[in-house]
């Protein structure tokens, strides 16, 4: 009985140290596969394979034709590509959660600006940057692109 509440209190301590904020930090690799429309896995160097979720990006359900539409365009802009991920967080399961750069070109902010994506506020992304999202989803409403064609 205390060898299962010493296991749990373990457990408990190390998912709540992968979901706090860390300091900063850079991946960069080869995208090896979109796994979905705000998710990618990465190759490094070293031969480990990493999973990224785009931060600051709200994305269609993946069942609904949105949903395929946003993960063809991340495919067509990031597939085979080497990119650069920064990150200060990492969920629960060390998924890594950023920005994903290809070319010093956001990745993240180019899902939004093509109305494909919407904004989103969530640990770890700094005020600026989501206002800056927050703008380009105005835009693509605006300029009715993507979700926002009705």
């Amino acid at each position: 009985m205390i060898k299962k509440r010493i296991e749990a209190l373990v457990l408990s301590a190390l998912l709540l140290m992968l979901s706090l904020p860390i300091q900063s930090a850079t991946l960069v690799g080869r995208v090896f596969a979109v796994q979905n429309s705000n998710q990618i896995t990465v190759s490094t160097d070293d031969g480990k394979f990493r999973n990224v979720i785009l931060m600051g990006v709200a994305v269609p359900d993946r069942g609904s034709s949105a949903g395929r539409n946003t993960k063809r365009q991340l495919h067509s802009l990031l597939a085979g590509q080497v990119v650069t991920i920064e990150y200060r967080t990492l969920n629960p399961l060390g998924v890594i959660i950023g920005t994903v750069y290809r070319g010093g070109a956001d990745m993240n902010l180019r899902l939004i600006q093509s109305g494909l994506a919407r904004a989103k506020s969530e640990k770890g992304l700094n005020r600026e940057m989501l206002n800056h999202y927050r703008t380009a989803e105005q835009q693509a409403r605006q300029r009715r692109l993507g979700l926002w064609q009705r």
